[in-house]
Formats: C-alpha cells, structure tokens, sequence
C-alpha cells in the first residue's frame, strides 16, 4: 500500500470533527434539537410515516434500523430545519445519528460538539458541491451529503482520532448518492433514501474505526466537479464552524420555497384586511430555480404535492390557516372556497430575483382585489435567522403540531439539555433507545 499525499481539505475537515467545540451555540444547537424532536414525533403520526416504520423495523430492527427510520420519519414532515444556501434539511441527517450513538451517561457538551461538527461537515460539502442550485440539476443536497455528515457526528461520539475520521469521511464520500432521479406515487422512496445514506455514514464511522481505510483524495475538486459541473465550489470546504447559525426552523409544514410566499399573503391580509373571498388574483414571483416546482404537481396528486403546491398552500394561508400546521394531510378539506382560490394563484418565475437566491428564497406576493393592488416582497420568513425562533415560539410549533401533554414536557426537557444532563435520557427515550443502549465500535448494544 502506498502512502499518497492526502487533499489539504480532508485534513482540515477531520481535525475540525475531532476537536471542535460547540460550547458557543449549545443553546441554538438544543433548539434546533428539540425542533428535530417536533418532526420526528409529527412524522411519527402520519399514515405514511407509521408505514415507514413498520417496514423499517421488519427489515432491521437494530439500533442501526432505527437511525434509517427516524431520519426519514423526520424527512418526511417537511418540518425539519433547513439551511438555505444549501438547501439541505441537517438535523435530519444528524440528530438521530448523534441519539444513538450517545448514552444517557453522555454529556451536553459531547453530544452537542458531535452535532456541530456534522452540521458543519454536511453544509460544508453541499456548498462546496454546488449548494441549492444543485436541485436545477436534478440532484437532491441533503441526500449526497448524509453520509458525510452522519460518518462527522458518528465519528466524534466514538471518540476517533482526526486520522481515522478522516477515513471515515472518505469512505462516506465514496459512498455519497448522485442522482436520485423523479420521485413519484402514494409513498415516495425519497424519505427512506434519506435514511438509507445516514446509515451509510454510520457505517463509515464504524468501519474506520475498526481500522478500514478510505481513500482520503475522493474528496477533491475534481470530486466536487463530478458532482456539481460548474456550480463547484472547492475553497467552501475549509471549515469554520459559522454555518450551523444559518439555520432555518420551519414553521409551517411546507417546502421551504414556499414559506416566503405563504408569510407575504398573510401579511397583506392582515394588514389591509383582505377577504380571501373577495380576492380577484394572486400573482406569486419567485426566482426562477424553484418557480416550475411551486406549481408542477396538482396537490391531489399525493400528500408531498400539498406541501410544495404554492397555490394551494396559500389557499390554506388564507382560508384555513391551521391546515398548514398538519403534516399528515390526510383528510381532504371539503371547503369548495379553497380550489376556487388557487386556481386564482399563478406561480411566475422573475430572473430579477435570482440574485438574492440562495442567500434567500424570497417571494413577491401581489394580490389584486377589488381594482387595487397590493404588493409585498419577502425575503425572511418567520424561523429564519432574521426572524430567528426563540424557544418560546418552538414550543408554539410543538404545540401547534402535536398538541399538549407529555409530548411538551418532552420539548421542554430538551431545550433545556444544556444545563441538564439528566435530559438525555428523555431525548434518547423518544428516538426510541431504551436506558444506555446504543451503538458502538462493534455495533454492540448496551448493556
């Protein structure tokens, strides 16, 4: 075996996943956290994700099967966090990684350190890759960066060394999906590939700790060109530990191109208290990378199409704003007002706003009533970092999606976890991991 010089990048990368410190942003990390915990349990609920589980759980009932299940329980929902300039949804990938390999004797500061090294790794590479405008290709971020940021924060909770996490990055960059083609039908195969490829990384993790090598020079410019053509930014992957601040908190359950429009029209009704009825014509101007998606699928064509239909979704912004709050979408409102407002809602792609795209995803929203016009352009929708969520408003989301009782008190308890050891227990308890069990270097389980 030869001893071939290793990509500076790598390097940079595994002694950033060994050694960073989340100390800085334990809280914003228990937040986004306690945010994941909101999806995992909404998600948990739905018809669909249910059948999720129980194929899961049929096919591998291990504590690895369980890591499959949660991330795309919690990828489903559409109300996991999102890092726009990537567009990858990284608690997804990360958070129900770092719950299993934990145990409730783990402190806050390791299990957070564990989280903020994969959200960095994950964000890094989806940037250097190409970031959101990946999708204009055809290709899904979140989905070709799951393994590398599982493998950060699988590899930093089992304590490797930056050489061997530096293995366990190049054996999740050789496994990284490409293009994972239409999605389509009643049950998309998108959420359990998400699923798929945060195992993966685990795998990567534990493979390198066992003593399996990668071949650290994968993860190249000429890798990232691969991926990402022309879009290839390379000098994205030098770490710096900033980007896990970016982070958007969802609130609403929706594709997140269409929050901006969504807070835009009920702005403009509020303040010049509009009735939808009486509304003659919505026009919706949005940078042309994500116009044809706002619009494509008609929202009976399955429960996804409801929350990426821009028209019908500010139909519901209008006329029954809590049904955006329901993630299952599995009770068709009989209300004939609500196709009557969509259909008037057009989707009209506006090349003037691409520049503040991905940075942004903002909407134009102009609503047209009675002869007047009203107009009104966003930028930051509400859990952006603009508008950032405090914990307050996180647990209105909790409450707004899974109601009262134990389910809050479960929310509470992570958002407090830095200040409170004893709260791991309850957060590894929900991911469904019973007192101390969880994986190791032998994929044992404990005790």
């Amino acid at each position: 075996m030869t001893n071939s010089p290793v990509a500076p990048a790598i390097d940079a990368l595994a002694q950033f996943a060994a050694t960073a410190s989340a100390a800085d942003c334990m809280s914003h990390l228990a937040l986004h956290t306690a945010d994941a915990m909101v999806a995992l349990r909404a998600g948990a609920a739905t018809a669909e994700g249910q059948a999720l589980l129980r194929f899961v759980a049929g096919a591998d009932a291990s504590p690895l099967g369980r890591v499959v299940a949660n991330a795309s329980v919690m990828r489903l929902t559409e109300i996991d966090d999102i890092h726009r300039a990537s567009c990858v949804t990284v608690s997804a990938l990360t958070v129900p990684v770092a719950v299993a390999f934990a145990t409730d004797d783990t402190s806050p500061a390791q299990f957070f350190d564990a989280l903020h090294v994969g959200h960095e790794l994950a964000l890094r590479l989806a940037l250097a890759a190409g970031g959101a405008r990946l999708l204009t290709r055809g290709q899904w971020p979140s989905l070709i960066v799951a393994p590398f940021g599982a493998a950060a924060t699988a590899g930093r909770l089992l304590g490797l060394s930056p050489a061997r996490i530096r293995h366990a990055l190049a054996l999740a960059v050789s496994s990284a999906p490409r293009q994972p083609g239409r999605f389509q039908g009643t049950r998309s195969g998108r959420w359990w590939l998400v699923g798929e490829a945060v195992r993966s990384g685990c795998m990567a993790a534990l493979a390198a700790a066992d003593g399996i090598d990668g071949d650290p020079e994968m993860l190249s410019a000429e890798w990232l060109k691969s991926v990402g053509g022309d879009l290839a930014a390379p000098d994205q992957l030098t770490p710096t530990g900033l980007l896990t601040q970016g982070l958007s908190i969802k609130p609403h359950a929706s594709a997140k191109q269409a929050l901006a429009a969504i807070h835009g029209l009920r702005q403009l009704i509020a303040q010049h208290q509009l009735v939808p009825e009486q509304i003659d014509a919505i026009e919706v101007q949005v940078p042309p990378p994500y116009a044809a998606m706002l619009d494509r699928d008609p929202p009976r064509t399955n429960r996804l199409a409801t929350l990426v239909n821009a028209p019908w979704q500010l139909a519901l912004a209008a006329l029954h704003p809590a049904l955006l709050d329901d993630v299952g979408r599995e009770v068709w409102p009989e209300d004939p007002r609500l196709p009557a407002l969509a259909a008037r809602i057009r989707v009209v792609a506006d090349p003037t706003l691409d520049a503040l795209y991905p940075v942004a995803f903002p909407a134009r929203v102009i609503v047209r009533v009675g002869g007047t016009h009203h107009e009104i352009l966003v930028t930051d929708s509400p859990g952006d970092p603009a508008l950032a969520y405090d914990a307050a408003q996180l647990i209105d989301k909790a409450r707004r999606m899974l109601g009262t009782g134990a389910e809050l008190d479960s929310v509470r308890s992570v958002l407090g976890l830095p200040g409170n050891a004893s709260a791991m227990a309850s957060l590894r308890a929900v991911f469904g991991y019973a007192a101390n069990e969880h994986i190791d270097r032998g994929l044992s389980i404990h005790p």
